[in-house]
């Protein structure tokens, strides 16, 4: 008998120190270019609402031009609260933004300072690490993308010990929207993002893409939130629309599941990647 209650005692107390099935598991919205505050930007943020009242959501990767046409001068600029607080205000969730081009156009330091202010709003430096779960998310500036921040997303790559690595940005590598590829990017993000990196995601392109270069990462376009705009489709395609809409992930250790989700709540795509 105290044999089997030994046993049992170090098993529970095993199993303590292990994390949770919800601990490994994560799940997010990612969207760009949703800073219109418009109707298309109001009924994005309801179906978000209404998504993850039923589905798993821990965050929203904001994905840059926060605020249209030229950014906010202050935390204190109207477009808070037109252009975010009050259409996402059922949005219960933090915000992890980063800039795009349109955003450079005000005073970037005060979407940095709004952190301060802001429960909801994210976004500690122009670039930045965090983790949730099995996954470490890298948001970057595509804007302004120097060899500082290269340097330094090449270290924190080097150094990740997530098991799922996730970078994004507001400016896309590859697209077959009105703006297509980023010369730029190609040549100075995609050598580090090459086999290093799960998913790339981005907005810039105002459509929802999914695209397939050769290896890794896998490439997701999500810019459909406030203004879309009609998409080709190209030989890295597997998927393209320009619905308003954004994109799912749920990651645990063993798979990521991306979905394309329309603001009317339909799902329109989906696809599982497991982990190797």
């Amino acid at each position: 008998m105290f044999r089997i209650g030994l046993i049992f005692v170090l098993g529970i107390a095993a199993c303590s120190q292990l994390p949770t099935v919800s601990q490994q598991q994560t799940s997010f919205v990612a969207f760009g270019d949703s800073g219109f505050g418009n109707e298309n930007q109001r009924k994005l943020a309801k179906g978000i609402a209404s998504f993850c009242r039923k589905d798993s959501c821990d965050f929203v990767a904001l994905l840059g031009d926060n605020f249209y046409p030229s950014g906010v001068e202050s935390v204190l600029d109207p477009k808070w609260q037109s252009h975010f607080e009050v259409p996402f205000s059922e949005v219960e969730l933090p915000f992890y933004a980063v800039l795009g081009n349109h955003d450079y156009g005000g005073n970037i330091q005060s979407q940095l300072d709004y952190s301060k202010k802001s429960k909801k709003w994210k976004m500690p430096e122009s670039y930045y690490v965090f983790t949730k779960g099995a996954v470490d998310f890298f948001a970057i500036d595509t804007q302004n993308f120097d060899s500082k921040q290269k340097n330094w997303l090449e270290e924190k790559l080097e150094t990740s010990s997530g098991r799922w690595k996730v970078v994004y940005g507001h400016h896309p590598v590859f697209s077959y929207g009105t703006h297509g590829d980023s010369a730029e990017l190609k040549v100075k993000l995609l050598p580090i993002l090459k086999n290093q990196v799960d998913f790339y995601i981005s907005g810039h392109d105002h459509d929802l893409q999914y695209l397939l270069d050769e290896g890794r990462p896998q490439f997701i376009v999500s810019g459909a939130a406030g203004q879309p705009r009609v998409s080709k489709r190209g030989e890295k395609s597997i998927f393209s629309a320009h619905d308003v809409g954004f994109a799912h992930f749920h990651f645990t250790p063993a798979e990521a599941v991306v979905s394309f989700i329309k603001a009317n709540g339909e799902k329109i795509f989906e696809k599982r990647v497991l982990k190797n």
